[in-house]
């Protein structure tokens, strides 16, 4: 190894600024503070018991974004887009095909209603025709010899 090149290694305390543990490593300064260490990082913890929050940063942010909507990208519009005029006309064609549908049936209930008015004559006309030979016999015609 060549002399003189390499750093000095002291002894360093290392403080933590948010819960105040500290320890010894090696390094090349002799005092180390930092924010969140090992005991109060919630990734080592399992839970997260506070937001480290250095000069306001984190309620800078949620002053920031308060109340607006997330960003959408070009593509993923385009596509909501679309899938909104394909749910708009396959609605089109349910309405469509309902009153389609609507249609039909009326139209075979007044099938249905002229069929038994003509039924009701025709009925009404043998009826008649049955009474006419009972009454005198003037519907009939007379038998040649």
């Amino acid at each position: 190894m060549k002399t003189d090149i390499h750093p000095e290694v002291f002894e360093a305390r290392v403080t933590c600024s948010g819960c105040g543990t500290t320890f010894t490593t090696l390094s090349t300064r002799k005092e180390i503070r930092v924010e969140v260490c090992s005991k109060c990082h919630p990734f080592f913890t399992g839970k997260q018991a506070r937001i480290v929050d250095t000069e306001g940063r984190v309620e800078k942010f949620v002053r920031k974004f308060e109340g607006k909507e997330t960003r959408v990208s070009k593509r993923k519009r385009r596509i909501e887009a679309a899938e909104a005029d394909r749910t708009a006309q396959a609605e089109r064609e349910a309405q469509q095909a309902a009153q389609k549908a609507a249609e039909e049936k009326a139209k075979r209930e007044e099938a249905r209603r002229k069929r038994a008015e003509e039924r009701a004559a025709r009925q009404a006309a043998k009826a008649e025709e049955a009474a006419s030979p009972e009454a005198g016999g003037a519907g009939e015609k007379p038998a040649e010899a």
